[in-house]
Protein backbone atom coordinates (compact mmCIF):
# COMPACT_ATOMS: atom_id res chain seq x y z
CA UNK A 1 0.00 0.00 0.00
CA UNK A 2 3.34 2.66 0.59
CA UNK A 3 4.41 1.45 -2.10
CA UNK A 4 1.17 2.10 -4.31
CA UNK A 5 1.00 5.59 -2.69
CA UNK A 6 4.42 6.65 -3.31
CA UNK A 7 3.70 6.31 -6.91
CA UNK A 8 0.56 7.51 -7.02
CA UNK A 9 1.99 10.73 -5.47
CA UNK A 10 5.32 10.89 -7.67
CA UNK A 11 3.33 10.56 -10.76
CA UNK A 12 1.13 12.87 -9.95
CA UNK A 13 4.33 15.22 -9.43
CA UNK A 14 5.52 14.01 -12.98
CA UNK A 15 2.08 15.39 -14.52
CA UNK A 16 1.98 18.60 -12.74
CA UNK A 17 5.87 19.12 -13.92
CA UNK A 18 4.81 18.56 -17.77
CA UNK A 19 1.71 20.48 -17.50
CA UNK A 20 3.72 23.53 -16.14
CA UNK A 21 6.53 23.17 -18.70
CA UNK A 22 3.43 22.63 -21.06
CA UNK A 23 2.22 26.06 -20.06
CA UNK A 24 5.54 27.78 -20.10
CA UNK A 25 6.11 27.11 -23.50
CA UNK A 26 2.59 28.00 -24.69
CA UNK A 27 3.34 31.43 -23.09
CA UNK A 28 6.60 31.21 -25.03
CA UNK A 29 5.07 30.74 -28.07
CA UNK A 30 2.56 33.43 -28.02
CA UNK A 31 4.53 35.75 -26.82
CA UNK A 32 5.44 36.43 -30.35
CA UNK A 33 5.42 40.36 -30.94
CA UNK A 34 6.70 42.24 -34.33
CA UNK A 35 6.24 46.17 -34.14
CA UNK A 36 7.21 48.87 -36.56
CA UNK A 37 8.12 52.28 -35.80
CA UNK A 38 8.70 55.53 -37.94
CA UNK A 39 9.22 59.36 -37.87
CA UNK A 40 9.55 61.31 -41.02
CA UNK A 41 9.37 65.44 -41.75
CA UNK A 42 9.21 66.45 -44.78
CA UNK A 43 8.85 69.91 -46.09
CA UNK A 44 5.61 71.07 -47.23
CA UNK A 45 3.23 74.32 -48.11
CA UNK A 46 -0.39 75.13 -47.32
CA UNK A 47 -2.71 73.77 -50.44
CA UNK A 48 -1.39 70.44 -50.80
CA UNK A 49 -2.97 67.11 -50.39
CA UNK A 50 -2.18 63.90 -47.83
CA UNK A 51 -3.53 60.39 -48.84
CA UNK A 52 -3.28 57.69 -46.42
CA UNK A 53 -4.57 54.27 -47.57
CA UNK A 54 -3.75 51.24 -44.90
CA UNK A 55 -4.96 47.95 -44.48
CA UNK A 56 -5.55 48.72 -41.06
CA UNK A 57 -5.37 51.44 -37.94
CA UNK A 58 -6.22 54.74 -36.59
CA UNK A 59 -5.68 57.40 -38.62
CA UNK A 60 -5.26 60.87 -37.03
CA UNK A 61 -4.94 64.32 -39.05
CA UNK A 62 -4.82 67.46 -37.70
CA UNK A 63 -3.32 71.10 -38.27
CA UNK A 64 0.13 71.72 -37.43
CA UNK A 65 3.37 73.72 -38.62
CA UNK A 66 2.24 75.57 -41.84
CA UNK A 67 5.67 74.58 -43.34
CA UNK A 68 6.60 70.61 -42.26
CA UNK A 69 4.58 67.80 -42.53
CA UNK A 70 5.37 65.68 -39.77
CA UNK A 71 4.50 61.97 -39.88
CA UNK A 72 4.60 59.31 -37.01
CA UNK A 73 3.40 55.46 -37.73
CA UNK A 74 3.65 52.21 -35.38
CA UNK A 75 2.35 48.99 -36.00
CA UNK A 76 1.91 45.90 -34.11
CA UNK A 77 1.07 42.11 -34.50
CA UNK A 78 1.51 40.25 -31.81
CA UNK A 79 0.16 36.37 -32.64
CA UNK A 80 1.31 32.92 -31.89
CA UNK A 81 3.55 32.47 -35.12
CA UNK A 82 6.58 35.10 -35.51
CA UNK A 83 7.05 34.10 -38.92
CA UNK A 84 3.85 35.00 -39.83
CA UNK A 85 3.86 38.57 -38.43
CA UNK A 86 6.82 39.47 -40.60
CA UNK A 87 5.75 37.77 -43.94
CA UNK A 88 2.50 40.57 -43.07
CA UNK A 89 4.66 43.30 -42.52
CA UNK A 90 6.90 43.12 -45.38
CA UNK A 91 4.04 41.91 -47.92
CA UNK A 92 2.54 45.90 -46.69
CA UNK A 93 5.29 47.94 -45.97
CA UNK A 94 4.42 51.34 -44.81
CA UNK A 95 5.51 54.06 -47.81
CA UNK A 96 6.02 56.92 -47.59
CA UNK A 97 5.87 59.24 -50.67
CA UNK A 98 6.25 63.27 -51.93
CA UNK A 99 5.55 64.19 -55.25
CA UNK A 100 4.70 68.23 -55.42
CA UNK A 101 3.09 69.09 -52.53
CA UNK A 102 1.52 65.63 -52.68
CA UNK A 103 2.20 63.09 -49.67
CA UNK A 104 0.92 59.61 -49.89
CA UNK A 105 1.56 57.21 -47.31
CA UNK A 106 0.62 53.85 -48.28
CA UNK A 107 0.23 50.32 -45.98
CA UNK A 108 -1.74 47.96 -48.34
CA UNK A 109 -1.03 44.67 -49.51
CA UNK A 110 -0.99 43.84 -53.28
CA UNK A 111 -3.80 41.36 -55.00
CA UNK A 112 -1.05 38.61 -55.13
CA UNK A 113 -0.65 38.83 -51.46
CA UNK A 114 -4.22 38.97 -50.35
CA UNK A 115 -3.94 35.32 -49.52
CA UNK A 116 -2.34 35.52 -46.53
CA UNK A 117 -3.85 33.61 -43.77
CA UNK A 118 -3.05 32.97 -40.04
CA UNK A 119 -2.97 29.97 -38.71
CA UNK A 120 -3.65 31.05 -34.88
CA UNK A 121 -5.09 34.04 -32.95
CA UNK A 122 -4.10 37.28 -34.22
CA UNK A 123 -4.18 40.70 -32.81
CA UNK A 124 -3.64 43.54 -35.25
CA UNK A 125 -3.02 47.51 -33.85
CA UNK A 126 -2.02 50.67 -35.97
CA UNK A 127 -1.95 54.43 -35.65
CA UNK A 128 -1.09 56.97 -38.37
CA UNK A 129 -0.39 60.29 -36.68
CA UNK A 130 0.21 63.13 -39.35
CA UNK A 131 0.32 66.91 -38.74
CA UNK A 132 0.29 69.09 -41.79
CA UNK A 133 -0.63 72.72 -42.95
CA UNK A 134 -3.87 74.36 -41.53
CA UNK A 135 -5.15 74.41 -45.57
CA UNK A 136 -4.07 71.17 -46.77
CA UNK A 137 -6.87 68.79 -48.06
CA UNK A 138 -7.00 64.88 -47.09
CA UNK A 139 -7.71 61.86 -48.31
CA UNK A 140 -8.11 58.99 -45.79
CA UNK A 141 -8.91 55.57 -46.15
CA UNK A 142 -8.24 52.56 -43.44
CA UNK A 143 -9.49 48.67 -44.29
CA UNK A 144 -10.21 48.94 -40.09
CA UNK A 145 -9.81 51.74 -37.71
CA UNK A 146 -10.78 55.32 -36.43
CA UNK A 147 -10.82 58.28 -38.48
CA UNK A 148 -9.85 61.83 -36.80
CA UNK A 149 -9.56 64.98 -38.69
CA UNK A 150 -8.96 68.53 -36.64
CA UNK A 151 -8.64 71.73 -37.31
CA UNK A 152 -8.55 71.99 -41.20
CA UNK A 153 -9.16 73.39 -44.00
CA UNK A 154 -9.76 71.62 -47.72
CA UNK A 155 -11.92 68.91 -48.83
CA UNK A 156 -11.66 65.97 -46.23
CA UNK A 157 -12.46 62.30 -47.98
CA UNK A 158 -12.51 59.74 -45.25
CA UNK A 159 -13.56 56.19 -45.58
CA UNK A 160 -13.12 53.22 -42.95
CA UNK A 161 -14.48 49.75 -43.40
CA UNK A 162 -15.18 49.59 -39.64
CA UNK A 163 -14.49 52.23 -37.19
CA UNK A 164 -15.42 55.76 -35.40
CA UNK A 165 -15.64 59.01 -37.38
CA UNK A 166 -14.53 61.95 -35.26
CA UNK A 167 -13.95 65.56 -37.09
CA UNK A 168 -13.48 68.85 -34.96
CA UNK A 169 -13.47 72.57 -36.76
CA UNK A 170 -13.36 71.12 -40.21
CA UNK A 171 -13.68 74.05 -43.05
CA UNK A 172 -14.32 72.74 -46.42
CA UNK A 173 -16.34 69.76 -48.41
CA UNK A 174 -16.57 66.68 -45.98
CA UNK A 175 -17.37 63.19 -46.98
CA UNK A 176 -17.14 60.45 -45.01
CA UNK A 177 -18.44 56.81 -44.56
CA UNK A 178 -17.55 53.81 -42.23
CA UNK A 179 -19.22 50.64 -42.23
CA UNK A 180 -19.61 50.36 -38.77
CA UNK A 181 -19.08 53.00 -35.99
CA UNK A 182 -20.78 56.19 -34.61
CA UNK A 183 -19.60 59.74 -36.02
CA UNK A 184 -18.58 62.82 -34.10
CA UNK A 185 -18.93 66.24 -35.96
CA UNK A 186 -17.46 69.38 -33.83
CA UNK A 187 -18.27 73.03 -35.30
CA UNK A 188 -17.58 71.76 -39.15
CA UNK A 189 -18.17 74.26 -41.53
CA UNK A 190 -18.97 73.56 -45.01
CA UNK A 191 -21.10 71.19 -47.30
CA UNK A 192 -21.00 67.65 -44.93
CA UNK A 193 -22.37 64.22 -46.01
CA UNK A 194 -21.64 61.79 -43.93
CA UNK A 195 -22.70 57.75 -43.58
CA UNK A 196 -22.03 55.03 -41.21
CA UNK A 197 -23.89 51.36 -41.38
CA UNK A 198 -24.54 51.36 -37.81
CA UNK A 199 -23.92 53.72 -35.28
CA UNK A 200 -25.09 56.95 -33.74
CA UNK A 201 -24.67 60.38 -35.18
CA UNK A 202 -23.44 63.97 -33.34
CA UNK A 203 -23.58 67.21 -35.25
CA UNK A 204 -22.50 70.17 -32.88
CA UNK A 205 -22.00 73.28 -33.72
CA UNK A 206 -21.00 74.21 -37.29
CA UNK A 207 -22.24 75.92 -40.46
CA UNK A 208 -22.80 74.78 -43.80
CA UNK A 209 -25.39 71.90 -45.35
CA UNK A 210 -25.69 68.35 -43.66
CA UNK A 211 -26.46 65.33 -44.62
CA UNK A 212 -25.82 62.39 -42.48
CA UNK A 213 -27.48 58.98 -42.89
CA UNK A 214 -27.21 55.86 -40.43
CA UNK A 215 -28.53 52.25 -40.80
CA UNK A 216 -28.54 51.65 -37.08
CA UNK A 217 -28.61 54.40 -34.30
CA UNK A 218 -30.25 57.91 -32.99
CA UNK A 219 -28.83 61.39 -34.47
CA UNK A 220 -28.20 64.72 -32.99
CA UNK A 221 -27.98 67.86 -34.56
CA UNK A 222 -27.50 71.09 -32.56
CA UNK A 223 -26.72 74.55 -33.17
CA UNK A 224 -26.21 73.98 -36.69
CA UNK A 225 -26.55 76.72 -39.26
CA UNK A 226 -27.66 75.70 -42.53
CA UNK A 227 -29.89 73.53 -43.64
CA UNK A 228 -30.09 69.67 -42.35
CA UNK A 229 -31.81 65.90 -43.82
CA UNK A 230 -30.55 62.87 -42.25
CA UNK A 231 -32.15 59.47 -41.99
CA UNK A 232 -32.13 56.29 -39.49
CA UNK A 233 -33.03 53.04 -39.93
CA UNK A 234 -33.62 52.62 -36.71
CA UNK A 235 -33.46 55.65 -34.08
CA UNK A 236 -34.06 58.64 -32.69
CA UNK A 237 -33.84 62.08 -33.94
CA UNK A 238 -33.14 65.27 -32.41
CA UNK A 239 -33.21 68.62 -33.66
CA UNK A 240 -32.15 71.79 -31.84
CA UNK A 241 -31.09 75.68 -33.07
CA UNK A 242 -31.24 75.00 -36.80
CA UNK A 243 -31.17 78.02 -39.23
CA UNK A 244 -32.18 76.41 -42.04
CA UNK A 245 -34.78 73.67 -43.36
CA UNK A 246 -34.97 70.38 -41.40
CA UNK A 247 -35.89 66.95 -42.91
CA UNK A 248 -35.55 64.41 -41.22
CA UNK A 249 -37.00 60.25 -41.70
CA UNK A 250 -37.08 57.28 -38.99
CA UNK A 251 -37.84 53.91 -39.89
CA UNK A 252 -38.12 53.21 -36.13
CA UNK A 253 -37.82 56.10 -33.43
CA UNK A 254 -39.22 59.31 -32.11
CA UNK A 255 -38.51 62.72 -33.22
CA UNK A 256 -37.53 66.16 -31.56
CA UNK A 257 -37.43 69.48 -32.33
CA UNK A 258 -36.94 72.56 -30.81
CA UNK A 259 -37.01 75.33 -33.56
CA UNK A 260 -35.67 78.80 -33.43
CA UNK A 261 -36.98 82.42 -33.66
CA UNK A 262 -37.55 83.35 -36.21
CA UNK A 263 -38.40 79.76 -37.77
CA UNK A 264 -35.51 80.14 -40.04
CA UNK A 265 -37.32 77.38 -42.74
CA UNK A 266 -39.26 74.80 -44.05
CA UNK A 267 -39.61 71.90 -41.43
CA UNK A 268 -40.33 67.76 -42.38
CA UNK A 269 -40.52 65.12 -40.43
CA UNK A 270 -41.53 61.59 -40.66
CA UNK A 271 -41.35 58.59 -38.73
CA UNK A 272 -42.62 54.85 -39.54
CA UNK A 273 -42.92 53.86 -35.37
CA UNK A 274 -42.33 56.46 -32.73
CA UNK A 275 -43.55 60.37 -31.65
CA UNK A 276 -43.13 63.81 -33.04
CA UNK A 277 -42.92 66.46 -30.64
CA UNK A 278 -42.23 70.10 -31.92
CA UNK A 279 -41.59 72.71 -29.88
CA UNK A 280 -41.96 76.08 -31.16
CA UNK A 281 -42.01 80.05 -30.97
CA UNK A 282 -45.52 81.29 -29.42
CA UNK A 283 -45.58 83.90 -32.39
CA UNK A 284 -44.25 81.36 -35.08
CA UNK A 285 -46.28 81.81 -38.32
CA UNK A 286 -46.43 78.29 -39.72
CA UNK A 287 -48.55 76.41 -42.75
CA UNK A 288 -48.90 73.08 -40.54
CA UNK A 289 -49.84 69.75 -42.06
CA UNK A 290 -49.70 67.03 -39.77
CA UNK A 291 -51.20 63.43 -39.70
CA UNK A 292 -50.78 60.12 -37.24
CA UNK A 293 -52.02 57.06 -38.47
CA UNK A 294 -52.13 55.70 -34.89
CA UNK A 295 -52.03 58.27 -32.49
CA UNK A 296 -53.20 61.89 -31.59
CA UNK A 297 -52.07 65.22 -33.55
CA UNK A 298 -52.45 67.60 -30.78
CA UNK A 299 -51.23 71.55 -31.23
CA UNK A 300 -50.93 73.93 -28.02
CA UNK A 301 -50.58 77.32 -30.11
CA UNK A 302 -53.46 78.75 -31.76
CA UNK A 303 -54.46 77.06 -34.62
CA UNK A 304 -56.70 77.67 -37.70
CA UNK A 305 -57.95 74.92 -40.50
CA UNK A 306 -59.13 71.33 -40.52
CA UNK A 307 -58.75 68.77 -38.11
CA UNK A 308 -59.70 65.13 -38.80
CA UNK A 309 -60.91 62.84 -35.49
CA UNK A 310 -57.94 64.24 -33.93
CA UNK A 311 -55.51 62.33 -36.29
CA UNK A 312 -55.11 64.64 -39.04
CA UNK A 313 -54.49 68.70 -38.84
CA UNK A 314 -54.20 70.88 -42.08
CA UNK A 315 -53.86 74.65 -41.06
CA UNK A 316 -52.31 77.66 -40.19
CA UNK A 317 -50.67 78.62 -36.74
CA UNK A 318 -50.52 82.48 -36.11
CA UNK A 319 -51.26 83.11 -39.68
CA UNK A 320 -49.16 80.77 -41.48
CA UNK A 321 -45.72 81.12 -42.69
CA UNK A 322 -42.98 78.62 -42.70
CA UNK A 323 -44.04 75.17 -43.98
CA UNK A 324 -44.72 72.35 -40.92
CA UNK A 325 -45.20 68.87 -42.30
CA UNK A 326 -45.57 66.12 -39.73
CA UNK A 327 -46.02 62.19 -40.16
CA UNK A 328 -46.11 59.48 -37.78
CA UNK A 329 -47.19 56.29 -38.76
CA UNK A 330 -47.49 54.67 -35.11
CA UNK A 331 -47.26 57.30 -32.49
CA UNK A 332 -48.40 60.71 -31.41
CA UNK A 333 -47.56 64.16 -32.64
CA UNK A 334 -47.60 67.50 -30.46
CA UNK A 335 -46.59 70.80 -31.39
CA UNK A 336 -45.68 73.01 -28.43
CA UNK A 337 -44.75 76.43 -27.79
CA UNK A 338 -41.19 77.35 -26.53
CA UNK A 339 -42.52 79.06 -23.22
CA UNK A 340 -45.11 77.51 -21.16
CA UNK A 341 -47.41 80.33 -20.70
CA UNK A 342 -49.03 79.94 -23.90
CA UNK A 343 -51.50 76.88 -23.72
CA UNK A 344 -54.49 77.67 -26.32
CA UNK A 345 -55.53 74.78 -27.46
Amino acid sequence: MRFRSNFHSTGSRTIIIRTLLFLIVSITTAAALSEENISQQLDGSPGGKLIVDVDFGTIDVAAGADDKIDISAHRKIESNNEAQEKEYLAAAPVQVTKEGNTITIRARRQQKDHNLSWSGSCNMDARYTVRVPRNFHSELRTGGGTIIGAELTGTMSADTSGGKLKFTHLRGPTGATTSGGSIELNGCEGPVKVDTSGGRIDAIDGSGSLEAHTSGGSIVVRNFGGDTKVETSGGRLTFENINGKITGRSSGGSITARLKSPVPGDVNLETSAGSIEVTVPPDAGLDVEAEASSGRVTSELPFVGIRTDREQMKGKINGGGKSLVLRSGAGSISIKPASADVAAR
